[in-house]
């Protein structure tokens, strides 16, 4: 993955920076030896800005509405405790809210598509991501 291949390059180019390993080069059609400039590395990885996508609209209410809670499994440490407090909280203060814990597979950066399609297929009203670690 070329966004991979460029993460593992920054420290390594910070390195570089910081002891001066970095040789300067001359910008094109310059004859004397004034301005010279180095190549670094652009760490924003995209000049394209990301898509912006609508928000979905706010409920008036929680009564009544199922709300998924994922853990997205921060580095592969399963389900923490202040999901299970959260899911707690729901139950001693909105008995009315139906609360569905999840640990989402894999790690972090991973997808989980048959767990999206379960909160699709299920109708959920709300997903509230969390991570801790």
């Amino acid at each position: 993955m070329k966004r991979r291949a460029l993460l593992k390059c920054l420290p390594a180019g910070a390195a570089m920076l910081a002891s001066g390993n970095l040789s300067a080069q001359t910008t094109h059609g310059e004859t004397d030896g004034g301005d010279q400039k180095i190549t670094v590395l652009n760490p924003a990885i995209t000049e394209k800005p990301a898509e912006r996508v609508p928000l979905a609209p706010r409920m008036d209410t929680l009564e009544g509405k199922t709300i998924y809670l994922v853990d997205i499994n921060y580095e592969g440490m399963g389900i923490i405790p202040v999901m299970e407090e959260i899911q707690g909280w729901f139950a001693r203060n909105m008995p009315k809210v139906k609360i569905v814990l999840k640990l989402k597979d894999g790690n972090y950066v991973s997808d989980d598509p048959p767990l999206w399609k379960e909160i699709a297929n299920n109708k959920a009203d709300g997903v509230i991501l969390g991570v801790g670690g």
